[in-house]
């Protein structure tokens, strides 16, 4: 046994050669019919600019070197209409390239989040810090509304620097209804800084886009929202479907335009513990999906314009095929004609 085993060996030995490289032909439809490809490339982009209900997705882009397909913009699906990303500076150059294509083949649009809410948390934690920090001199600790406008006038000017279509502007707000005069008038002050600098932005760039992510109805002056493009109601609370009429209702007030609402709802977590996020609360249902049947129904004293996917890089990964819940809710939106 152990001689013929050698022998085997040394047979097989005798057969090796040096490791060559070798091309393969990969499919690849821009290659092998270009004409088709770019008719298809087409249709994308008249679909996009005709009346349908629209994609928006949040795409993490933190990862700067990118270790899979699921980090690329290049692999969303074609349909999305808006894309805002979640670091918007510091962009590689591999993702100005995606953009560009994207935008010049598929008609996407790339937008990023200037959000009140973030910009006051960055601000606390910043008080927070500097507390702590400090020795027997005090520190100079501006007030909030001078870092706000100073942080807004950093935000605004990445559209032209990275070549974005606009911004998503965040502001939930608050009710005024039981607030003092005191707490209402720093309330105004807040909202006129953040919302005044981004009306008066949009002003001198009405080549760019404004889409507007919060409560409307907590707005003091709503005039942003009819420079809106869309109105995108936040709904990762939402657990069936009436919940996501319940927050477009309250949000249906005198002075919001009622022709141009979006739901946003949560794609579902990567870790496999979690069972809440990116699900109804039959547990069973998906909030993309369930959201997009939502859209497409009977709607009274309102429009739905369409819906947005938050964290849409989770929907990549599936053994069958890369983003199924996010295609499947764009087809369900927008079905295909019957002939």
């Amino acid at each position: 046994m152990f001689g013929l085993l050698a022998a085997l060996v040394f047979t097989a030995c005798s057969d090796w050669k040096e490791v060559e490289p070798v091309t393969l032909n990969e499919a690849d439809i821009t290659k092998q019919n270009p004409e088709l490809y770019a008719a298809y490339l087409e249709s994308v982009r008249n679909y996009k600019q005709s009346d349908h209900k629209v994609m928006i997705s949040w795409f993490n882009n933190s990862n700067k070197v990118p270790l899979s397909r699921a980090h690329h913009i290049s692999v969303l699906p074609d349909s999305i209409d808006i894309v805002s990303l979640s670091h918007p500076a510091n962009l590689a150059q591999y993702e100005l390239d995606e953009m560009e294509e994207a935008r010049r083949e598929k008609g996407t649009k790339f937008v990023y989040d200037m959000d009140f809410e973030a910009i006051k948390l960055m601000y606390e934690t910043m008080v927070a810090d500097m507390e702590e920090k400090r020795g027997e001199e005090p520190p100079q600790i501006p007030t909030f509304v001078n870092f706000l406008v100073d942080t807004v006038n950093q935000i605004l000017p990445l559209t032209k620097e990275y070549n974005y279509d606009g911004i998503i502007l965040g502001y939930k707000g608050k009710n005024t209804l039981y607030m003092t005069e005191a707490e209402k008038q720093l309330y105004t002050a807040y909202e006129k800084a953040f919302i005044g600098i981004a009306e008066d932005w949009f002003g001198r760039n009405s080549d760019k886009i404004i889409l507007f992510e919060g409560y409307p109805q907590n707005l003091l002056n709503k005039s942003i929202l009819e420079k809106s493009r869309y109105i995108i109601i936040p709904s990762s609370d939402a657990g069936n479907s009436s919940k996501l009429t319940y927050n477009i209702m309250l949000a249906n007030v005198e002075g919001v335009p009622s022709d141009r609402y979006i739901v946003s709802v949560e794609a579902t977590s990567l870790d496999k513990n979690d069972v809440k996020t990116g699900y109804w609360t039959d547990g069973v249902t998906r909030s993309v999906t369930g959201a997009s049947r939502w859209v497409i129904s009977h709607h009274t004293g309102y429009t739905v314009a369409g819906m947005g996917i938050k964290n849409v890089n989770n929907d990549y990964f599936n053994i069958a095929r890369i983003y199924p819940y996010t295609c499947d809710a764009i087809a369900k939106m927008n079905p295909s004609p019957k002939k």
